[in-house]
Order: C-alpha cells, then sequence, then structure tokens
C-alpha cells in the first residue's frame, strides 16, 4: 500500500483504546489515518455534521447500539459511506441482515488481515465512485457549456446534414418563429428558403454534398413559420454532430436588440402565468443543484406542493379565475421564501421549490411555514373567496441522489403520502419510503409480467357516439388488468410503474393486437367497427411502432381505418417532431390520428399547425365545466379550428345531457361518456337510437 495513503475512517467500538488500536493496524499497512471514534448514534450525528468520512469500520454491536443502526442512520443522511462490520465467526442470519441494510462487507474479528484487504477495496471503491461523480459533473458542465455558447449567441446556428437540420440553436428558433427545437429538427432547411430562391440555394447544397464548403458568406431571402419573408447572409462551414460530419450554418442579422434579446432570454426560463422559473429551467437549475450535491459541495432540498382542492376553485372561479389563485400562490411562495430560493410553476397547479445548503430539518421547518401561509390565506377573485390547503412532499439532495429525475420521483411520492396522510400535511421522503415504494413496484411488475405472459389483462369498450347521424360505430378501447383475485385493476394504478419498467410499450402492442383480434371477431359477425387506441408516449417514441403496426394490419387482413391511435396533447407537444413524422407513417398505413385531452396542457393550439390529425377529443375538464364562459370558450377554438383544417371534434367524458345544447351549438361531431354508456365488456351499444 503506499504510503501517504490518508483515509478518514469512523470506528464504532467498545472503548476509544480498541478504536485506537484498530487505527494503529491501518497505519502499520500503510495508511495516513484520520479516524474518529464514536460508541453511539449521538456521535455519529455529530460526526456526520462536521466532515466527509471515507469509511465505517463497525463492531456489529457496541452496548445497545448496532452496526445496523448505524448503516441505517448513514442511509438517512444521504453519504456515500462504505461500512464494514466485524464481529464473532459465523455471524448466520445476522450477517445477511447486515449486507442486506448495506454493509458491504461482514469479517471475522480475528481475521485482520481479511479486514485490511477490504478496507483497501473499499477506499478504491469509493473513490472510483467519487471520481465517476465528478467526471459526470465536468461531463455535464462541459455539454452545458457549449451548449450556453450556442445558445447564447446573438447569431442564429444551425448543423444540417445532407440539407437536414440537426441541431439549431436557440436565436435560430426565434428568428424563424419556431418555439420548439424539435419542430425544425430533420426538417430541410430549403424549407426556410424563398421560393424564388430555391433554385439558388440547391447549388449550395450540391457544393456541400460534393464534399466542398461555400466561401465567404452568401445572401438569401429566408420565410419564417408565419410565411413572413427576410434578408439575411449566410455562412457555411465544416463541423461535426457526435463524431458526424455535419455543417455548420450560421445567419447574421444586420443589427441585434440586445433589449430585445434579455427580455427573449427570461422569457424563455419564466412561466409567464406566475413569473415563477418555467418546468425546463427549473430542471436545469435542479441538475445544476444535483451535481453540486454528487460533489458532497453541498446539501439542499426539493420541495413539490400540490393543492388538495384545486378543482373546486376552477369550478367556482373558472379557468380565468383559477390562474388568478395559481398567481397568487406563487406572490406568497416569493414572500414566504428564502432569497436563494429557487421557485417553480413545475406543471399545471404543481409548485416546486429548491431549498440551497439546507439540512433536511431546516427544509421541513421551512415547508410548515409554506404550508400555513397557503392554508391561512383567503384568496379574493371578482367577489368571490377561496381557499386552499397543500400537501408538500420534500426529497433530501445529497450526495447519494442518483439524478434530478429520480429526486424529483422522491418529491412527489412524498407529497403523495402526505396527500395519504390526510392532505394539508408535510411529508419528507425517507429509506422506509424508498423500501416501501421499491417492494410495491417489485409487486406490480410481478403482476405485469405475469399479465403481459399470461394474458391477465382485458379490454373494455366504450362507444362514441354522432351528434349528426354520421354513419359507423365507434369504441375507445380501454385497458384492464386482472388482479390474482380476478378482479379489474385500473390503468392509474399501473402504468406508472409500467412506465418506469420500461413496459408500456410492450402492454401497447398487447391491447393493439387483442383489438384486432377483436375487430376480426366483430367482422365475422358482418359488423365493420372503427376502435379508438391509446398509445404511450413510448411507443410514439420507438422507431419500431410503425413496423409493427404495419405488419400486424397485413397478417390479420385489416383496413388501417378500423383503428385510430391516439396520444395526449401534452405527449404530442414535447415530442411535436416525432408527433409529426409519426401522423404521416400512420397516413401511409391509412390509419387514423387523434389528440386527446385537448385544451388540458397547450396554452395555444398552434401546434396543430404542425400536425396532420383526423380526430380531436376535447378535455373532460371543459365538458363538465361547460357553462363556464372559459370552457366554452376553448370548446368554441377547438370547434372552429377543427372546420377550418378538415378536423374531426370528439366531447370526452359527457356526464349528462345539459352539455348537449352547447356541444351541438359549437358543431361539436362526437361524444363519448358515461351519459351514453359506461366501459363494458360488450360491444352491444344500440348506435341507431343516437345519443340519446
Amino acid at each position: 500500500m503506499d504510503t501517504g495513503n490518508v483515509i478518514r475512517p469512523l470506528i464504532l467500538e467498545e472503548s476509544s483504546n480498541d478504536a485506537e488500536a484498530l487505527a494503529s493496524s491501518l497505519r502499520n499497512a500503510g495508511f495516513a489515518v484520520r479516524y474518529r471514534h464514536i460508541e453511539d448514534d449521538e456521535d455519529l450525528q455529530a460526526a456526520l455534521d462536521e466532515q466527509g468520512w471515507d469509511i465505517l469500520l463497525a463492531a456489529s454491536q457496541v452496548g445497545d447500539y448496532r452496526a445496523l443502526d448505524a448503516i441505517t442512520t448513514i442511509k438517512r443522511a444521504g453519504k456515500d459511506i462504505p461500512t464494514i462490520v466485524f464481529g464473532p465467526q459465523g455471524g448466520g442470519d445476522g450477517t445477511a441482515a447486515m449486507l442486506k441494510a448495506g454493509a458491504v462487507d461482514y469479517i471475522n474479528e480475528e481475521a485482520q488481515e481479511h479486514l485490511l484487504l477490504a478496507i483497501e477495496r473499499e477506499i478504491g471503491n469509493l473513490r472510483e465512485r467519487r471520481a465517476h461523480r465528478q467526471c459526470k459533473i465536468l461531463y455535464a458542465e462541459s455539454e452545458k457549456r457549449n451548449r450556453v455558447l450556442l445558445d447564447s449567441s446573438r447569431d442564429p446556428v444551425a448543423y444540417v446534414h445532407e440539407g437536414m437540420h440537426v441541431y439549431v440553436n436557440q436565436s435560430y428558433l426565434d428568428i424563424f418563429g419556431y418555439v420548439d427545437r424539435e419542430e425544425l429538427e430533420s426538417v430541410p432547411v430549403m424549407d426556410m428558403i424563398a421560393a424564388d430562391e430555391q433554385q439558388k440555394f440547391k447549388e449550395v447544397l450540391r457544393t456541400l454534398g460534393n464534399g466542398e464548403t461555400p466561401e465567404g458568406t452568401l445572401e438569401f431571402n429566408l420565410v419564417r413559420a408565419d410565411g413572413e419573408e427576410f434578408q439575411a447572409t449566410m455562412q457555411f462551414s465544416p463541423a461535426s454532430v457526435d463524431g458526424e460530419p455535419c455543417t455548420q450554418v450560421m445567419i447574421h442579422q444586420k443589427s441585434h436588440d440586445k433589449e430585445l434579446e434579455r427580455e427573449l432570454q427570461q422569457l424563455r426560463q419564466q412561466d409567464l402565468l406566475t413569473g415563477l422559473f418555467n418546468h425546463q429551467h427549473f430542471m436545469e437549475k435542479l441538475k445544476e443543484t444535483q451535481a453540486q450535491a454528487g460533489a458532497g459541495a453541498s446539501h439542499s432540498a426539493l420541495l413539490y406542493l400540490e393543492p388538495n382542492n384545486f378543482k373546486n376553485i376552477k369550478d367556482t372561479l373558472g379557468i380565468a379565475g383559477s390562474d388568478l389563485v395559481l398567481a397568487d400562490i406563487a406572490q406568497l411562495l416569493r414572500d414566504n421564501s428564502p432569497e436563494d430560493a429557487i421557485l417553480s410553476r413545475y406543471a399545471g397547479t404543481v409548485f416546486t421549490v429548491i431549498l440551497n445548503d439546507t439540512s433536511t430539518a431546516e427544509a421541513e421547518k421551512q415547508a410548515e411555514t409554506l404550508r400555513q401561509a397557503l392554508s391561512d390565506k383567503i384568496f379574493e377573485i371578482e367577489g368571490k373567496s377561496v381557499t386552499t390547503t397543500f400537501s408538500i412532499g420534500i426529497a433530501p439532495i445529497n450526495e447519494t441522489s442518483t439524478d434530478a429525475k429520480q429526486t424529483l420521483s422522491h418529491a412527489e411520492q412524498a407529497c403523495g403520502i402526505a396527500k395519504e396522510q390526510g392532505a394539508n400535511q408535510v411529508h419528507t421522503f425517507s429509506v422506509e419510503d424508498a423500501l416501501a415504494v421499491q417492494e410495491a413496484d417489485k409487486k406490480m411488475i410481478t403482476l405485469l409480467q405475469i399479465a403481459l405472459k399470461n394474458n391477465r389483462f382485458s379490454l373494455q369498450y366504450q362507444p362514441i357516439v354522432s351528434l349528426h347521424a354520421e354513419p359507423g360505430e365507434r369504441y375507445e378501447v380501454l385497458l384492464r388488468m386482472l388482479d390474482p383475485d380476478n378482479q379489474l385493476v385500473m390503468p392509474g394504478e399501473f402504468l406508472h410503474t409500467a412506465e418506469s419498467a420500461g413496459l408500456l410499450v410492450d402492454i401497447d402492442r398487447w391491447v393493439i393486437k387483442n383489438a384486432a383480434r377483436a375487430l376480426l371477431d366483430k367482422r365475422k359477425l358482418g359488423k365493420e367497427l372503427q376502435f379508438f387506441i391509446k398509445l404511450s408516449s413510448a411507443s410514439l417514441n420507438d422507431p419500431g411502432t410503425l413496423g409493427w403496426i404495419s405488419k400486424l394490419l397485413q397478417a390479420a387482413r385489416l383496413h388501417g381505418d378500423s383503428m385510430v391511435f391516439e396520444v395526449t396533447e401534452q405527449a404530442a407537444v414535447e415530442n411535436l417532431s416525432t408527433t409529426k413524422n409519426f401522423a404521416h407513417g400512420l397516413r401511409q398505413l391509412h390509419c387514423k390520428f387523434a389528440l386527446d385531452h385537448v385544451g388540458s396542457e397547450a396554452l395555444s393550439l398552434s401546434y396543430l399547425n404542425h400536425l396532420q390529425v383526423d380526430f380531436l377529443k376535447i378535455d373532460g375538464s371543459h365538458i363538465a365545466n361547460v357553462n363556464n364562459e372559459d370552457s366554452q370558450q376553448i370548446i368554441q377554438e377547438v370547434a372552429e379550428l377543427s372546420r377550418t383544417k378538415g378536423f374531426q371534434t370528439i366531447a370526452e367524458h359527457v356526464q349528462d345531457p345539459a352539455c348537449l345544447a352547447v356541444l351541438w351549438q359549437h358543431g361539436v361531431n362526437f361524444i363519448q361518456g358515461y351519459y351514453l354508456q359506461q366501459p363494458e365488456d360488450d360491444m352491444d351499444y344500440d348506435f341507431s337510437s343516437g345519443s340519446g
């Protein structure tokens, strides 16, 4: 062993003399030792608060204090400190318990050489883990620097390969009037050139195709997303992305408005309704905080806040009024949070807060302050008073937190536990919670795997009926799972776990395959049906999905238009380029494409300018609030846009006939919901009876 190999062990022993004897053995083996003797949990807590330690060398039990207790304390503190336990030979069940709890080894207290070798091994492993974390941080920082350099450039920059966009920076999006980077990736550069200059640009593409780069700058009339033309110069230079050769294109503007650039930068980071950080920028901040914690530089906390009765507020005040409540909540969070806290409107009614350099105890105190302030607040909106309470989940951000997504998941799960405990509560995600979640997930994953293998899923069907006597029989296909007692398990109980286990594509294909069988069975009876089948984001992003559907249709000899594949509006907006390509592929298969929950997520319907859609399903929240002016406006906007573009509209979750007059007035094409029929195993709805 190398002299000067400094280690900082914690030693759990009966006496300081025993601890010193072990430290002397380490020094004799070549380690430079800076140790601390501990005897109980209070000693351990104090040591963990003081500085970083490399390893815990623990007698199996000291008085009433067990090595198992020490391991639990270290885990709760979020520290990466390997534990080696030594004790009497043949620990039996106790040995297994300690290894399950997280000890890296259990060694006979008489086997001195074995202990020293194990210490050397674990110190080496620890240093490799630390180096790995540091490499991840450096790599992430390098990627971020490159991205920031590109995105902070006032000149629009794009990387193209064979005339297609591979990557574009934010200025490029801004100058052409696009919102989403995915919109332009895999879109031809030719689409950005004015029609009368495209022949000229083809010469540039030929030059690039021959491996040559045009010299100097070339002037073109370019075309924005709204069709407006503008003049700019383009400069080309060789580059590479992910090791593949491509061409960098820089567009030079004649002038720059610095104030406008600052405003654009702020808008890119900000949620327009509340003024807090938006989802995207918040995730960047969370990743930065996570990286600092991973390097052992800080200990922070993430708060996940969700109101307990916001639906009632929305029903009382409408969309515009409830938006004002969200803005007031944001201000309340600002007024009651530390100055360096990072606040965001994460999604819908969910808010998140990062508390920097904060212990778990301090985070719990701050969360309680926020909870109390929110529950005490009376929101006065247009002469109406409403109140709400919040459930708050806390996830520590420490050295052992693996990544930002996991931390966010822990905070969300803690918020869920707070709700289960009666709402208006604060709950901190713990080791016990993690174990409980893991155990529940394991059981659910086993059920899902059995369901896939042994056909323990089932399908139910809900009719979709025309308001204008359009011919045809249409059903929504809905998935259920059978538990060991043959009771139906609803999708909300298993889809999240299926997603984390990577099973959604397999489940989607089970649904499609069995829906095809049901269609064939009905065809034998002389019935031609059309099925609406939900697809997950995983299937949307799986490059093999379209090919698999094509082969299924061919094997079953089914017409493509017998199946309508639907994805949620949120999935479409978040994966706009992928959705565009997917919809185009479905059209080639003669299948139909639908968007579900339209009007629930997107602030505008402008994304529909980029998609080929057959059906838009208006979100059920607007149907339930059909007498609300805001909901009526959204129904009207969706219906009018659909008429303009040749889409058809479906009002989902229709519960009673009260809304039918409004839907008819706005020209909605179809309705679906419990007013017609609840989901059933059989397809026996009498479509000749119309909508009631």
